[in-house]
């Protein structure tokens, strides 16, 4: 199982496209509608035949805007098309604000709709939350562990809760699941300020062998309503590296969360309480523990990735801090490690030309590590031995996509012994 993850992040403002129509008088409706369904495309979105919403991605929100009173008919579709038509939902409007949610998998996407009373209180701060994950189970929200007391009770999926008024300051949420004490989930302390409104939502999902992370979201309801954050806390990818070593479980705290890893695969990012957690890589199926590592997660750390190297006689784990943070525009940010044990040091340039990371030694990270910014763009390159134009490894046609962020190692034998995988290059995307 997927755990939930929890360190705030900056705040994004998404602004899709907005076509008011309608008249500006004050008595029309204002809505927003907020893309929750994890595995489907960016939308339009229409009221009636007019596009009201352009090129609404996963998890964003489109921000109010004014629609005429009355019964209207919200279409959904895919963006930049006029079929199929996905949601379709008649709903009467009226004076106020109203949140559309598309919730649930493409295949069994629907519409979930709420009026929001979002006028601020200048003395206090006011939060609701909606539970809009499809496998998760009914949940509590409480403040500072998991006997604290519960500001939202027993909400299952598709529920959305009532705002509630809160004192300005720092809160810790915790996540249980419903009628338990048990922290499944906590949250890095936010700030709730005085005369704002948020939304705080559960989207992705909990399955741990898809693509869609669990996301706590907060929407920021004020103004546009189109800005948020997420909450998330430490989280963790193993890396299996060790060209001959068998397939692997990931245990954390003596439970397995990853099963039968092999090389040169990986978990993906799982989300984990911060905090000294005990990490043990067993022989798949086995209790045979060929890594284990006490490593401390901090309260707002980002992402780690802990990589299992060397030949399996002399396994052990590499740690490095995975900066994910945006590169900027026109730009990827890229890392390379070297994990072929038996290869000497080599640099890594582009073909023919400059050397990029020079001098990386088998167990080491280029720059300590640390991402590198590079311009977004299509790379032959090649892997030499350091200090010299002998290549052991071309890498034509890397493409670095704009605003991503990868690790590039090094994996398998100079030399392989018959049976053992040759040198190769593999790639991760971070983000």
């Amino acid at each position: 199982m997927k755990f939930i993850k929890f360190i705030l992040l900056p705040i994004f403002v998404f602004m899709s496209l907005v076509i008011i129509y309608g008249c500006d008088d004050d008595d029309d409706a204002k809505i927003r509608v907020i893309h929750t369904s994890y595995d489907a495309p960016a939308v339009d979105v229409y009221v009636g035949d007019r596009l009201v919403f352009a090129n609404l991605g996963y998890g964003e929100s489109s921000g109010y805007g004014k629609i005429s009173d009355g019964n209207r008919t919200i279409k959904v579709v895919p963006a930049g098309a006029t079929a199929p038509v996905v949601i379709e939902a008649t709903i009467k409007f009226s004076d106020k604000s109203y949140s559309i949610l598309a919730v649930d998998q493409l295949a069994e996407i629907e519409a979930i709709y709420s009026i929001d009373k979002r006028s601020p209180v200048s003395n206090k701060a006011k939060a609701r939350f909606i539970h809009a994950s499809a496998d998760a189970p009914a949940v509590d929200i409480r403040v500072g562990s998991g006997n604290g007391p519960a500001v939202f009770s027993n909400v299952s999926f598709k529920d959305i809760e009532e705002y509630i008024e809160v004192d300005s300051g720092d809160y810790s949420f915790v996540v249980t699941p419903a009628g338990t004490n048990t922290e499944v989930a906590k949250y890095n302390p936010i700030t709730l300020e005085n005369g704002k409104v948020y939304t705080i939502a559960a989207i992705g999902t909990l399955d741990a062998l898809d693509d869609y992370d669990f996301i706590a979201r907060v929407y920021i309801d004020n103004d546009t309503g189109a800005a948020y954050v997420d909450l998330t806390d430490a989280n963790l990818m193993t890396v299996h590296a060790s060209p001959d070593a068998p397939g692997v479980d990931l245990l954390l705290d003596n439970t397995i969360v990853g099963t039968n890893l092999e090389f040169p695969n990986n978990t993906g990012y799982l989300g984990i309480l911060s905090g000294t957690r005990n990490i043990k890589v067993n022989v798949t199926g086995m209790e045979t523990t060929v890594i284990e590592a006490d490593l401390p997660f901090e309260t707002g750390m980002s992402h780690q990735t802990v990589f299992a190297i060397d030949e399996v006689a002399e396994i052990t784990a590499l740690v490095l801090d995975d900066d994910l943070t945006m590169p900027a525009a026109g730009k990827a940010h890229v890392r390379f490690v070297h994990l072929s044990p038996d290869a000497p040091n080599v640099d890594i340039a582009l073909q023919g030309g400059a050397v990029i990371f020079a001098d990386v030694a088998f167990g080491e990270a280029d720059n300590a590590g640390f991402f590198t910014p590079l311009d977004a763009a299509t790379y032959d390159l090649e892997v030499r031995v350091a200090g010299t134009m002998t290549v052991v490894l071309p890498l034509p046609g890397i493409t670095l996509e704009e605003g991503k962020i990868y690790t590039v190692f090094a994996k398998g034998f100079a030399a392989p012994a018959d049976g053992n995988p040759p040198l190769g290059a593999e790639i991760i995307v971070n983000k």
